[in-house]
């Protein structure tokens, strides 16, 4: 059996028209971001405070904050201008470590006094 050409021509249309309409609705529907991974809880922080001039934005900032910590191998956590902290890695490594990991700690200052 053979179709006609005017078939085959409305087939072939209403497939692309499907294929287009598939398209922009996945252009234009609402995307959906998985849900963020709960915080751990907040530890206290370790060692002594390096104090920054800028504040926590929970990103990852480019002074390597926890740099002091390479050289004389004492625990360090950053304090932020807005009063967050973020523990530094721990020695004998230096890295700015609960920073790039968007990772707060209760820095002794924010501590209720015992």
């Amino acid at each position: 059996m053979q179709f006609p050409e005017t078939c085959i021509g409305k087939l072939a249309t209403t497939l692309c028209v499907a294929v287009l309409l598939v398209l922009i609705y996945d252009a234009v529907k609402p995307e959906r971001l998985p849900e963020p991974p709960p915080q751990p809880p907040e530890q206290d922080c370790i060692g002594e405070a390096v104090l920054v001039n800028y504040p926590y934005r929970g990103t990852v900032e480019d002074p390597h904050a926890c740099l002091p910590q390479c050289s004389d191998g004492k625990q360090r956590y950053i304090l932020y201008t807005n009063g967050k902290a973020t523990q530094c890695e721990d020695p004998p490594g230096c890295n700015d470590y609960g920073e790039d990991r968007g990772i707060t700690c209760r820095s002794p200052s924010s501590l209720p006094a015992r």
